[in-house]
C-alpha cells in the first residue's frame, strides 16, 4: 500500500520514514510534500492509500487539503499530525472521515506504528470485501515501485539497444518525466571511513533509502531515477537539469553529512539531451569522474574533464628512477621519490588502474628484494591484494613506504654490511683529509652517491657519534697540534676556517670542556 507524508518539518518527515518498518508492514512511502498546494499535486499523481497530514501547513492547511483531495480517492485514509486537538479541528476531521490523530509533541513511534497496522488491516478487509485482492497480500505493486524497477533494469542494460516494443509499453506510464530538455547522470558514493567498522549490506540499503528520500526532498520533480549498487556502496541518479540552480549536488552532500553523519562523493556527467543516453553518461562519464577520488580523497564533488587514458612521460621517468634506487638498495632515496609521487602524477590525473599497474611493478620488485635477502615477504605490505584494496593514492604510497621500511634494517645490517663499512671509512677519511676546509655531509654523500640521511645514520651506528661531532672532533685534534706547535689562537682559528675567534672558542670548548686559551696555558706550563 502507498503512503504519503505531508509535513513541513524535514526532521519530522525523516524521523517517520526511517523509524517505521514500512516494507515489513506491506507499505511504501511513495511521495512527500512540504506544503498543502504541493501535496494536492502529488496526491493527484500518486493517489496514495494512506496520507499522514500535518494540520499547520504553508499555503494550504491540512484539513483543507483533505477536503480537496478526498473526492479523488474515496477509499483513501488520512491520519492527522497535530500539535493540539482543539474542538473545531476534531469536529471537521470527523466530518472528513479522518481515521485518527497523533499529537506530535507527545508522539511515540510505536503509537504511530500501531495506528498504521490497524489502518492497514482495516483497508485489507475492505479490499477483501470488494474483491480487489486476495486475503493477506499487499496491494499489487505501486507506481513508485514499478518505476524504480524499470529504471534499475534500464541502467543494468536490459534495455540498452533500440527502444523495443516491450520497453516502450513500460515507458508509456512514465513518459511525463522524459520530456525534451537536458539531463545529468550522477554517481553517488559513500566515502569509506577508517574509523568505522565495515558496513553490512543491510546498513548500506538503509543508508541508501535515507539518501534517496533526502534527494527527493531537495530536488523534487528534478529527480527522475535513483538506482542502488550495494556492492560498490554507490547509487546511480538521473536528474533533469533544465535549471542547474535547483539541482546543486552540494546540497545533497551537505545534507547527508549534517543529518545522517555520512560523507558522500558525487560525480556529475556532462549534460545530455537524449534521455536514452543515461547508461552511457553514467558509465563513461560520471563513473570515470568518480575514479578521481583515488587521487583527491579530500574532494567530494567531481565535474569537468575525465581522467587521462594514458600515463604521462613524467610517471615513466619516475618509475625508472625509483626502480634503479631499489635495485641499488638506496632505500632512503627511493622513499623520497615515493613521497613525491602525487606531484609527478598530476593533475591532470590518469585513470587510477594505469597508475596501479605501475605501483604493482614496484611492489613486485620490493617482494623480490625481500626474498633475495632470505626473508619471506609475509607482511601485508607485500601483498598485491592489499595494494588493490587501497582506496586512495595516499594509502597506496603509505603501504609501499612501509614495505621499503621493512627491507631497510635487514638490508643495512646483513646484505650491505660490507658496503656500510666502506661508506663510513670513506667518510672518516674525507673528514681527516679536509680538516682545514668546511666539511658538508651533503658533499660527501654526493661524492659517494648515497642519501645524506642514510649516510648520517649509518655513520652514527658504526662510530657511535654523529657526523657533526666527528667533524668538530677532527678539527679540535688538529687545533691541539697547531697550538702545541706555537701558533696563536687567532692563527689556528683562521687556518681551520672559522669566521672569528669566538666561533672557534665555542667549538673547542664544546669538545674539550675547556677554552682553547686555558688549554694553551696548560701546554706552556
Amino acid at each position: 500500500m502507498k503512503v504519503m507524508i505531508i509535513e513541513d518539518d524535514m526532521l519530522v518527515r525523516m524521523g517517520i520514514k526511517s523509524l517505521i518498518p514500512w516494507s515489513e508492514m506491506g507499505l511504501e512511502v511513495v511521495c512527500e510534500a512540504r506544503d498543502g498546494v504541493e501535496a494536492v499535486e502529488l496526491y493527484e499523481r500518486f493517489l496514495p492509500d494512506i496520507a499522514l497530514v500535518d494540520i499547520l501547513l504553508p499555503r494550504m492547511n491540512g484539513l483543507d487539503f483533505i477536503e480537496k483531495v478526498k473526492p479523488l480517492n474515496p477509499d483513501g485514509e488520512f491520519v492527522i499530525l497535530t500539535c493540539n486537538q482543539d474542538f473545531e479541528t476534531v469536529r471537521k476531521s470527523l466530518r472528513l472521515g479522518v481515521h485518527d490523530f497523533i499529537v506530535k509533541s507527545t508522539m511515540e513511534i510505536e503509537e504511530l506504528q500501531l495506528i498504521l497496522k490497524q489502518l492497514t488491516a482495516k483497508m485489507k478487509a475492505k479490499l477483501l470485501e470488494h474483491h480487489f485482492q486476495e486475503e493477506g497480500t499487499p496491494e499489487a505493486g505501486s507506481r513508485f515501485v514499478r518505476k524504480a524497477s524499470l529504471l534499475r533494469d534500464w541502467l543494468h542494460g536490459l534495455y540498452n539497444s533500440e527502444e523495443t516494443e516491450a520497453f516502450a509499453e513500460k515507458l508509456g506510464e512514465y513518459k511525463y518525466f522524459l520530456q525534451k530538455g537536458e539531463y545529468e547522470a550522477w554517481v553517488v558514493a559513500l566515502d569509506p571511513s577508517q574509523d568505522e567498522s565495515k558496513l553490512t549490506s543491510q546498513e548500506i540499503v538503509k543508508i541508501g533509502h535515507s539518501i534517496d528520500h533526502m534527494a527527493v526532498e531537495l530536488y523534487r520533480s528534478r529527480l527522475i531515477g535513483f538506482v542502488e549498487n550495494i556492492n560498490d556502496n554507490r547509487w546511480h541518479v538521473l536528474v533533469s537539469s533544465t535549471n542547474s540552480s535547483d539541482i546543486d549536488p552540494k546540497l545533497l552532500i551537505d545534507s547527508v553529512s549534517q543529518y545522517l553523519g555520512h560523507a558522500l562523493s558525487i560525480a556529475v556527467s556532462k549534460r545530455f539531451t537524449d534521455w536514452r543516453e543515461w547508461t552511457v553518461y553514467d558509465r563513461r562519464f560520471a563513473s570515470d569522474l568518480l575514479s578521481l577520488k583515488y587521487f583527491c580523497e579530500n574532494d567530494h564533488l567531481f565535474q569537468g574533464e575525465l581522467p587521462e587514458a594514458t600515463l604521462s612521460d613524467a610517471v615513466f621517468i619516475w618509475k625508472k628512477a625509483i626502480m634503479n634506487k631499489l635495485s641499488s638498495f638506496q632505500y632512503e632515496q627511493a622513499g623520497d621519490l615515493l613521497a613525491n609521487l602525487k606531484q609527478v602524477v598530476g593533475p591532470p590525473y590518469p585513470k587510477p588502474n594505469l597508475l596501479q599497474n605501475v605501483l604493482e611493478d614496484i611492489l613486485f620488485q620490493l617482494k623480490q628484494i625481500c626474498e633475495m635477502s632470505g626473508r619471506r615477504p609475509s607482511e601485508t605490505y607485500f601483498q598485491r591484494s592489499e595494494l588493490l584494496d587501497c582506496v586512495s593514492l595516499t594509502q597506496a604510497v603509505h603501504l609501499l613506504y612501509n614495505a621499503i621500511h621493512v627491507l631497510q634494517e635487514p638490508a643495512f645490517k646483513e646484505k650491505n654490511g660490507h658496503e656500510r663499512k666502506k661508506f663510513v671509512e670513506a667518510t672518516e677519511m674525507f673528514i681527516q683529509e679536509h680538516r682545514f676546509d668546511e666539511i658538508s655531509l651533503n658533499a660527501i654523500a654526493m661524492h659517494l652517491k648515497v642519501s645524506p640521511v642514510y649516510l648520517s645514520r649509518i655513520y652514527k651506528e658504526e662510530k657511535g657519534i654523529s657526523f657533526s661531532t666527528a667533524v668538530l672532533t677532527a678539527k679540535v685534534e688538529q687545533a691541539e697540534t697547531m697550538i702545541r706547535s706555537g701558533m696563536t689562537l687567532t692563527e689556528v682559528s683562521d687556518k681551520l676556517g672559522y669566521l672569528n675567534l669566538s666561533s672557534f672558542t665555542r667549538m673547542f670548548k664544546k669538545i674539550k670542556g675547556i677554552a682553547p686559551s686555558h688549554y694553551a696555558d696548560a701546554e706552556k706550563n
